[in-house]
């Protein structure tokens, strides 16, 4: 028998101080030379860019200085469609907070990882649809995009749904 076993012991109660404080939290950080071209294109021209491996052709979203298939350094580019094809789905019941917002997001909300045309990889993001029972693979969706453009990744809103 160890130490304590069979033992009863006594839980005390504390009672918890807490302290309100509000913290801001700015970043600022270098996304390097592939990362500042895909946004600036984004922002600026309202294209998305996919790194192009020119050894074995295959398009990364988003965009990366080494190529996972064959390992070369990734040199070219490729402009990428706003219209992709859904590869998996779920519609998500519980909330988070959205930092874009600050707030927690209203549930349900649809997820997918859509392959947006001509890139060879998904991207996990939201989609308007939120009706598993209008959900399915290979759906088309397409972007629908913030109409002032900062930059980053919340410009796009969500992918809704589209007829081809």
């Amino acid at each position: 028998m160890s130490k304590g076993e069979g033992k009863d012991e006594v839980k005390e109660e504390k009672d918890l101080l807490r302290v309100s404080i509000n913290m801001n939290l700015e970043y600022r950080w270098s996304g390097g030379s592939y990362y500042t071209k895909f946004y600036r294109a984004w922002k600026e021209e309202r294209k998305i860019l996919g790194a192009k491996c020119s050894s074995c052709g295959r398009v990364y979203l988003p965009p990366r200085l080494i190529c996972g298939d064959c390992y070369k350094k990734i040199d070219g580019w490729s402009e990428i469609s706003d219209k992709g094809t859904v590869r998996a789905y779920t519609v998500v019941y519980q909330p988070f907070v959205d930092p874009r917002t600050g707030k927690p997001r209203p549930v349900p909300y649809g997820m997918a990882l859509i392959q947006l045309d001509g890139a060879d990889t998904t991207i996990n993001y939201f989609l308007e649809e939120n009706d598993l029972s209008k959900m399915r693979i290979g759906m088309r969706v397409q972007a629908v995009w913030r109409e002032e453009l900062e930059g980053n990744i919340t410009d796009i809103i969500y992918f809704r749904t589209i007829e081809e």
